[in-house]
C-alpha cells in the first residue's frame, strides 16, 4: 500500500503512469479507504488476519488466492478526465487476455444496489465489475489526489477457505491447476502488454526510483503500519 502511494505521488508530481502487479504473503484484509472497520460486520475466521488500510475506495477485500495490481495514472492523461472510462479500458483488456486462455470473462453491465453494503467488496455489485458464471471475479477501486489517480483491482482465482461463498475463477473453469507461479507470471506480463496497448503508452519494467522506495518506506512505517490509520472509522 505504501508502494501504490508512493507510485500516486509519481504520478502526481512526475506525470509518471505506472502498472504494478502483485500477491499477499499471507491472506491480509486490505479496507477501502472510506470504509468503516466495524468488527460486528467481520467474521470470526477473520479475528487473526492482518488488515491495512487502502488509499482507493470500495469495500474490503480478502486477499489470499487472487491477483492485485495498482494502475496510478497522472492528470495529464486523457483517461485521468473520466473515472468511468479508466476502469472500462483497464478491464477490457483483462477480459481479452482471459478469452485468449479460453475463459469468457464479461462485464456485469448493471449496478447492484443495497441498503446496506456488504463489508466484502466482492459481496458488492458494480456494471463494471468483471463476471465469470454469474460470479464476480474482479472488482476495482480509484483514489484522486492532485488530479491523479489510482485504480486497485483484485482478481479473485481461487476460493479461500476465509470467504468460501466467493467462487474463484479457476474453482469456476474447473482450472485449479493453472494455479501457479508460471501462469501467473505470463498471464500478468500478457495484461501489462494489453493495457500498455489500451492507455496507449509504452511499456517499460522499472524498479523503484530511489526517492519512490524513500518514501514508500517513510509511508510504511509511520502510516500503513499503524493502528491509528488501519483502525480508524471514517
Amino acid at each position: 500500500m505504501a508502494i501504490d502511494e508512493s507510485l500516486l505521488e509519481s504520478a502526481a508530481s512526475q506525470n509518471i503512469c505506472s502498472l504494478r502487479w502483485y500477491r499477499w504473503k499471507k491472506p491480509t484484509i486490505s479496507l477501502g479507504y472510506f470504509q468503516k472497520n466495524d468488527t460486528e460486520q467481520n467474521s470470526d475466521v477473520w479475528q487473526d488476519l492482518s488488515r491495512v488500510r487502502r488509499l482507493s475506495g470500495g469495500g474490503a477485500i480478502l486477499h489470499h488466492h487472487e491477483l492485485t495490481y495498482s494502475f496510478t495514472i497522472p492528470a495529464s492523461h486523457r483517461l485521468s478526465k473520466s473515472l468511468p472510462d479508466l476502469y472500462l479500458t483497464i478491464h477490457q483488456p483483462l477480459i481479452d487476455v482471459l478469452s485468449a486462455h479460453q475463459l469468457k470473462v464479461e462485464f456485469r453491465g448493471v449496478s447492484v444496489t443495497a441498503k446496506s453494503e456488504p463489508f466484502l467488496c466482492f459481496g458488492r455489485g458494480d456494471e463494471r465489475d468483471l463476471i465469470y458464471l454469474g460470479h464476480k471475479i474482479l472488482g476495482s477501486a480509484q483514489r484522486r489526489r492532485k488530479g491523479a489517480i489510482v485504480q486497485h483491482g483484485s482478481l479473485l482465482l481461487l476460493t479461500s477457505e476465509y470467504a468460501p461463498q466467493f467462487p474463484g475463477l479457476l474453482n469456476l473453469a474447473e482450472q485449479t491447476s493453472l494455479y501457479q507461479q508460471e501462469f501467473l507470471t505470463q498471464f500478468s506480463a500478457e495484461c501489462s502488454q494489453a493495457i500498455a496497448k489500451a492507455v496507449n503508452l509504452p511499456l517499460k519494467s522499472q524498479n523503484l526510483t530511489d526517492e519512490e522506495f524513500s518514501l514508500a518506506n517513510y509511508l510504511e512505517k509511520d502510516k500503513y503500519s499503524q493502528a491509528t490509520w488501519n483502525s480508524r472509522k471514517k
